[in-house]
C-alpha cells in the first residue's frame, strides 16, 4: 500500500469518571491499536520504548497520543510525531524544566489563560519532535527548542523540524512534526 500523505484518526473515549490510571491507560492502548489497524491493517510491532511501527512496510510513520478521554493516531510517508493535549489547569512552574530560557519567559508575559494555552501548546510542539526522533520523554523536552510557533519551526540538537496544528477541539491543541 502505498501512503503519501499524513493521515489522521481519532476517537474519544467514553469513560466513567471515577476510571482508574490503569484502566484508563489499557483502554487508551486498545483503542490506539484498533485506529491504526483501521489505516493500514497489517502486522504492527512495537519498539522498545513502546512507539508503533509496521515491519512489512518500514517507510511509513506511525505516531500516537491520547489525552484523558481523546486518543490520536498518525500514519504517513517516513518518520513523524503527533502529540495531543487537553488545555487545563496546570502549575507551569513545577514543568519549568521543560522550557528553554525564552520560552519561559514568553510564558511570564501572558495572562493566566494565555499561558495555559501556550505552555500545552510548547509542551505538546516539544513532546511530538521527541516521539518523531524515536526517543519520547526519555529526553528532555527542554532540549527541543520552539523557535516560531507560528510558522512551526522547531529546533531538535542541531536538526530544524517542521510543525503542523492539529485541528482539534478548542480545549484541545496538539501539533504533527516531520523533518524539514
Amino acid at each position: 500500500m502505498s501512503i503519501r500523505q499524513v493521515t489522521f484518526n481519532w476517537q474519544w473515549l467514553e469513560l466513567p469518571t471515577d476510571v482508574t490510571r490503569t484502566a484508563r491507560r489499557e483502554a487508551q492502548r486498545t483503542v490506539s491499536r484498533q485506529l491504526i489497524q483501521q489505516l493500514l491493517p497489517v502486522p504492527l510491532a512495537y519498539h522498545r520504548l513502546g512507539q508503533p511501527y509496521f515491519p512489512s512496510q518500514p517507510q511509513l510513520g506511525v505516531s500516537v497520543s491520547h489525552t484523558y478521554q481523546l486518543v490520536m493516531v498518525a500514519l504517513g510517508p517516513g518518520p513523524l510525531g503527533i502529540d495531543v493535549e487537553q488545555v487545563r489547569p496546570h502549575d507551569l512552574d513545577a514543568i519549568r524544566r521543560a522550557f528553554t530560557p525564552a520560552e519561559w519567559y514568553l510564558l511570564q508575559t501572558l495572562s493566566a489563560q494565555e499561558r495555559q494555552r501556550l505552555g500545552w501548546q510548547l509542551w505538546t510542539a516539544k513532546e511530538a519532535v521527541l516521539k518523531l526522533v524515536g526517543c519520547g520523554l526519555t529526553h528532555a523536552p527542554r532540549q527541543v527548542e520552539v523557535l516560531d510557533l507560528k510558522h512551526g519551526r522547531v529546533r531538535y540538537q542541531t536538526q530544524l523540524y517542521q510543525l503542523t496544528p492539529l485541528a482539534l477541539p478548542a480545549t484541545y491543541v496538539g501539533f504533527l512534526a516531520q523533518h524539514v
